[in-house]
């Protein structure tokens, strides 16, 4: 168990503070694609929400305070740290490699690989449960279960209409896993402002990225930054377009060194040490909650803290 720090409880931030530009404009792109409001709708109604619920909590280990009380800790540490009061379950799968993902929109639900509890540390750890409630905060898990189950409902859609549906057409697919992996970048920004070390994400990245353990500490952060600053001379638009081409194949994820790149970036230009150092102001709460989730907001938010739903 390493040492406890100290980290910055950050009761006023904003998700359109951390949220990565790449990410927005994606989303946008994507809810005006044809045929999203459609393909939402039979989402929901096929019941897509309970049976990933039932794959995520009927196969995997739940961690609770009396089973797994250092994890779970880790878990309201970063709750704390984003000021999320509700709690999301939180479960372990059998996965040499570390992952995560989070399921569910009524019952939250964290999911991270045996693997990662077995080569990341608890600060590492932290980043990636920081990860997953940053998607959670900002309000991105339908869609992301919507993608992780496109084949499921690629077969539903055959089915219902005897193999000639169209309502998942190539263009909605392909923008659906485009924004998929675009806020992947915002979700790392979550996990460093969880984490509050830079060092530490680095470090994570190195690992996601798949060095051995028997070389863990021989690849140094300054060797990750060395390697990731190569991709800063890509103009934006370029890095857009490789992860909408990588969008047509299987990988879920941008590459690795690409978001720690573009988190390095982040950082670089200040805005890390910016949130960081806001200090929380008295909250003028309005009397009738946000229309999404009822959660209180501030009458001059643009977007709802807890479930990032726009406001104005």
């Amino acid at each position: 168990m390493e040492t406890k720090k100290t980290r910055k409880t950050l009761s006023h931030l904003y998700t359109y503070e951390y949220e990565h530009p790449f990410d927005r404009d994606s989303l946008d792109r994507l809810e005006r694609t044809r045929g999203l409001e459609m393909l939402t709708q039979r989402t929901l109604d096929w019941g897509l929400e309970k049976y990933l619920l039932i794959k995520a909590t009927g196969d995997n280990i739940q961690v609770t305070q009396s089973n797994i009380p250092e994890l779970y800790e880790l878990l309201l540490e970063a709750c704390r740290i984003l000021a999320m009061p509700e709690i999301p379950e939180l479960y372990i799968q059998l996965e040499d490699k570390i992952t995560s993902f989070t399921s569910g929109e009524k019952r939250r639900v964290i999911v991270i690989s045996s693997g990662a509890v077995d080569l990341l540390n608890d600060a590492e750890l932290l980043f990636l449960i920081g990860r997953e409630l940053g998607h959670i905060k900002s309000n991105h898990v339908l869609y992301r279960m919507m993608a992780d189950s496109l084949k499921v409902i690629t077969q539903l859609i055959s089915d219902v209409t005897l193999g000639v549906g169209n309502l998942l057409s190539m263009p909605l697919q392909i923008a659906l896993m485009h924004w998929y992996r675009m806020s992947e970048f915002t979700a790392d920004r979550a996990g460093l402002l969880t984490c509050q070390d830079p060092d530490v994400a680095a470090n994570s990245f190195i690992k996601i990225a798949g060095l051995p353990v028997k070389y863990h500490g021989r690849v140094t952060v300054d060797d990750l930054k060395r390697q990731a600053h190569k991709f800063d001379n890509l103009k934006e638009s370029n890095i857009d377009k490789l992860i909408r081409f990588v969008a047509s194949y299987e990988n879920p994820q941008p590459f690795t060194i690409i978001r720690a790149s573009q988190l390095f970036r982040w950082i670089d230009a200040g805005e890390y040490e910016r949130l960081l150092k806001i200090e929380s102001a008295p909250p003028q709460i309005s009397p009738t909650g946000c229309p999404n989730c009822k959660f209180p907001f501030e009458e001059d938010d643009m977007f709802c803290q807890q479930c990032g739903y726009r406001l104005r």
